[in-house]
């Protein structure tokens, strides 16, 4: 199996592009509540800048203005000595790495809500490979890791018990968010299988660039997919069939019930509707999540109903 323990570590082979791009996320939820979540920061090394920060929604408060809580905070400096798994930003969120590749710690207190969290693998990394130029703009090296996170998250005085399946992602390399198009990042996990994919394409169906298939204790990139609209919510897919073979010719199918989510505007040109996912494969619940992004323009165009969702 490839050595992937260098992902827990800024990239090697910087250049002094100004977008060169350090990023790590975990996703948080309480399945149960149509509760999710995002914990996620970005270095921009060479402009000494560090973005990001923990959201919180449901299905109710969707929006940065209303939801459950927000603090993606840009414009960050980049805490002197921070490394990738071990920095605490301005916003006060904290991530420790306890284990590479295995165990990572969160912490986070601000306005009222506070976040005391443990993230634990419960499968290998995946390295995302694509030839899509688009994708390839805005990440050089990108993995996957299916786990499990558990701990409390307290806001204003209620207490949120933690015990979710969590995916978490982490890449480096020059990010152009302007050559990013039309498409959804999305994944399911159970105690013992997971996928994800990513999926391009801005009609009812969207072609596979990439992600894995764990099954039976085997991990394998995808090598084939395609994901089908079945019926569209208000700003993005509501129910949805993802078909996939990956490099061992084993076949997957499953059927993902997608909530409305949180209208993600973090990214400075492209808008990503970001919502829980319930996935059924071969009978067996997949929690997970489904980042339906677009350009920013085309996304006002659909919210303003001057755009057909499907449409170019």
């Amino acid at each position: 199996m490839t050595d992937l323990s260098f992902a827990d570590y800024f990239g090697e082979g910087r250049d002094d592009n100004p977008y060169w791009n350090e990023s790590v996320w975990f996703s948080v939820s309480i399945p149960e509540r149509r509760i999710h979540g995002l914990i996620q920061y970005y270095f921009r090394p060479n402009m000494g800048m560090l973005n990001g920060g923990p959201a919180l929604w449901d299905t109710e408060n969707r929006f940065q203005w209303n939801c459950l809580h927000y603090n993606w905070s840009h414009l960050q400096g980049m805490p002197e000595g921070a490394q990738k798994f071990d920095m605490t930003a301005r916003n006060s969120l904290s991530c420790k790495m306890i284990e590479p590749l295995q165990r990572y710690k969160i912490d986070y207190d601000r306005n009222g809500f506070q976040m005391d969290l443990t993230w634990e693998a419960i499968g290998p990394c995946h390295e995302l490979k694509t030839g899509d130029s688009g994708q390839q703009a805005t990440a050089k090296f990108h993995i996957e890791q299916p786990g499990r996170m558990t701990g409390v998250i307290r806001r204003h005085g209620e207490e949120f018990p933690i015990d979710c399946f969590s995916m978490r992602d982490t890449s480096y390399g020059a990010r152009e968010y302007e050559s990013l198009a039309v498409g959804g990042y999305f994944w399911g996990i159970a105690a013992d299988s997971s996928f994800h994919a990513l999926c391009m394409g801005h009609g009812r169906f969207a072609d596979c660039i990439g992600g894995y298939i764990m099954k039976d204790g085997e991990m394998a990139s995808l090598v084939s997919g395609r994901r089908e609209v079945l019926e569209w919510g208000e700003h993005a897919p509501a129910r949805v069939v993802f078909e996939g073979t990956d490099t061992l010719g084993r076949t997957m199918k499953a059927a993902g019930v997608i909530d409305p989510g949180l209208i993600f505007t973090g990214y400075t040109d492209h808008t990503v509707h970001w919502s829980l996912a319930e996935w059924d494969w071969d009978g067996v619940t997949h929690w997970g999540d489904n980042q339906e992004f677009s350009p920013d323009e085309r996304f006002r165009l659909i919210a303003r109903g001057e755009k057909q969702l499907g449409e170019p």
